[in-house]
Parts: structure tokens; C-alpha cells; sequence
């Protein structure tokens, strides 16, 4: 019968698709219905949670702003000291670090026949100053040329300053110190042969004891001679000194300004050749003593500490005035400030966060 009539099935076929149409319409999620008819009617978002984070109020204090160098001890002086005349080593009259005075003798070389040719020297002066004595005398009488005077005096002066020469021989065979210090090399042993320039010893002054650092271009303006400085030695002690040299020409190399600060050194306890830490204060300011670890960096880069003011976090870019070894002093904070000691790294500047007190 459907074979005779192909325009049954294809009747009954397009019923069946309008009926299960119908269906998927009339079955259909009445929440989804009632969503697409009344889309005001529609549950809101949730809001972010509130971040929670601890602060801690810090006070700003009045602190020094200083340089902080570091430099080296050095000697006040330091001299080598040379042979001026030829000669063995007789004897070594002081012994390398002793303690010596302007004056006291270091080291003798050996004199040889120096002293026979000063005493012929010297008698050869007695008899030049007689015939020049005796030639004024017959020149008064008329007896005795202007010409044969002058040569008299001239042979007079040549005993004179040959006995000079020889009593300088005399006394440069022994050796002096300089300057108070200390005897701190002896390059020479008794028995050595020496020769003018060779040579002898180092003395070096202690007193005041030279700390040298080198500063920056941008630090020497704020620098002064006569400017107090403090110095820290490794071992923690601390010594105050007076700036007494600033360099007016900068290093090529390094492109830093030298600096000398004098230290009083009486007993010699401070040594030569240290590292030390050379602090230059510079004002008083008010800063904010805070742990390094509370330093941030905002987004372009920028280096600060993050605050809150009315449960919104704060930004503010600071200035480091000193660092010690319980933290850094920083400026540029209000005088009372709520610093976030915890939690500052999930916060940015301009949200919104609940606060507890306390510093952990």
C-alpha cells in the first residue's frame, strides 16, 4: 500500500518531526525559562574577599644622615731613610719595631780615617787664618796688595769649608731618626757595605694615625676640612677624627675624590694597613627605623614601603639615610605611619584590606 502511495510516509514522517519538537518545548527547564524571561531577576555576583594583613605604627625619630666610606689606616709619615756617606755597618743602634724619637740614633757606619783628616783639616784652617790675619796687618801698613789679600782669604775659606765637609761626613756616619715613630724596617746588617743612596731603614709616624677613603662625585660638595668623622675599627671599636685633606681632583680610574681623616693615635694602639668603616655625619633628620625586609618595589620599580591610611593601602616611594645591623633608617614617611609587616606581598597600592595590629 505504501508502495503505491509514497506521499503517506513522507506525511507521517513530518508529523513525527512537528510532535517531537513540540515536546522539547513544553518539557523544557522552567528555571531556564523563567532566567530568559525576567533577566533582572538574575542572582548577583559574589564580591572579592577583603585581604587581611598586619601593620605595625611606626614614629619617626630624629637621626644623623651621614657618609658611610670605606677606607684603610695608613701612617702620618713614612720615610726611608738613606746612606749620605760611604761605608760598612759598625753597629744597629735601634731594632726593627721599637718606639723612637726625633733624634735618636738608628744606625753607625764606620767613621774609617775621617777623624785624622778633620784634625789635619783643622790645622791646615789654623795656619790659613793666621797668613790671612797677617796679610790684613801689612795691608794697614801699607805693606801687603789688595790682590795677594783676597788670595789669603780665599785659601782661608777653602780650609774652612773642607773641615766643614768633613765634620758633615762625620756626623752622617750615624744615622738619626727623623720624626717620633717607629722603626718599622731595617733593610741593612752590621758588616753590610753601603754606598751614598743606598738604602738603611723605614721610620713611619703613628700618631695621628691617616684614615684614607675616597667618595663619590655626588658626596664631595657636602664634605668639609675639619668636618667630624667617625671611624669603626673591625673589631667594633670606635674612634673620632677630624676630616684634615679633600682631594680637588678626582681619581682617573674610579672617578672618586680622596679623603684623609686624622686620628688622635698617642699609644700607637691603632694599627696601619686596617679596613675600617668611616662614617661622616652630615644632619639631623627625622627617619623611621624599619626592618629591610618591609622594603618594596612598586610597579614600575620604584623602591618603598606600602602603609595603610583608612583600610586602604598606601605607596611611598623613601630614601635609605643609614643601615645598621638592626636595620635601615628610612625618610619620607609621615611622623605616625601604619606599616605592613605581613601580607604586603598579595596587596597592591589602592586596594582595599582589612588590618590587624602587631608586628607578626
Amino acid at each position: 500500500m505504501f508502495n503505491k502511495h509514497p506521499w503517506i510516509i513522507s506525511l507521517l514522517l513530518a508529523l513525527g518531526l512537528s510532535a517531537w519538537l513540540a515536546s522539547g518545548s513544553i518539557n523544557g527547564d522552567p528555571a531556564d525559562s523563567e532566567q530568559a524571561a525576567d533577566p533582572d531577576e538574575q542572582p548577583a555576583k559574589e564580591s572579592p574577599a577583603v585581604i587581611k594583613v598586619r601593620v605595625a605604627t611606626v614614629h619617626s625619630e630624629p637621626v644623623e644622615r651621614s657618609i658611610v666610606l670605606y677606607g684603610r689606616t695608613e701612617p702620618n709619615r713614612s720615610l726611608n731613610l738613606k746612606a749620605e756617606v760611604d761605608g760598612r755597618v759598625e753597629a744597629i743602634l735601634k731594632q726593627r719595631g721599637a718606639t723612637v724619637e726625633a733624634g735618636d740614633p738608628i744606625i753607625r757606619i764606620a767613621a774609617n780615617d775621617r777623624p785624622h783628616l778633620l784634625e789635619h783639616a783643622r790645622a791646615e784652617l789654623a795656619q790659613r787664618r793666621l797668613e790671612y790675619q797677617g796679610a790684613l796687618s801689612l795691608k794697614a801698613k801699607g805693606f801687603q796688595g789688595r790682590t795677594e789679600l783676597a788670595r789669603k782669604k780665599t785659601l782661608m775659606k777653602e780650609a774652612e769649608a773642607k773641615v766643614a765637609a768633613l765634620q758633615r761626613e762625620i756626623d752622617n756616619t750615624v744615622v738619626h731618626a727623623p720624626f717620633d715613630g717607629v722603626l718599622l724596617e731595617r733593610m741593612v746588617e752590621i758588616g753590610d757595605y753601603v754606598n751614598v743612596g743606598t738604602e738603611l731603614a723605614r721610620v713611619v709616624d703613628l700618631d695621628p694615625l691617616v684614615v684614607r677613603g675616597d667618595v663619590t662625585q655626588a658626596d664631595i660638595d657636602l664634605l668639609r676640612r675639619g668636618q667630624k668623622a667617625i671611624v669603626t675599627l673591625n673589631n667594633g671599636q670606635q674612634h673620632q677624627g677630624r676630616i684634615r685633606y679633600l682631594s680637588r681632583v678626582a681619581d682617573e680610574d674610579t672617578n672618586t675624590f680622596r679623603v684623609e681623616v686624622a686620628l688622635d693615635n698617642p699609644d700607637g694602639q691603632i694599627l696601619g694597613g686596617l679596613g675600617v668603616e668611616l662614617q661622616i655625619p652630615l644632619e639631623t633628620i627625622m627617619a623611621v627605623h624599619i626592618s629591610p625586609a618591609l622594603l618594596a618595589l612598586n610597579k614600575t620599580g620604584v623602591i618603598g614601603v606600602k602603609w595603610v591610611k583608612d583600610n586602604v593601602v598606601q605607596f611611598t616611594p623613601i630614601d635609605v639615610v643609614r643601615s645598621d645591623p638592626d636595620g635601615t633608617w628610612i625618610r619620607g614617611l609621615d611622623e605616625n605611619v601604619d606599616i605592613i609587616t605581613v601580607g604586603q606581598a598579595f596587596v597592591r597600592e589602592g586596594d582595599k584590606v582589612e588590618i590587624q595590629q602587631g608586628d607578626s
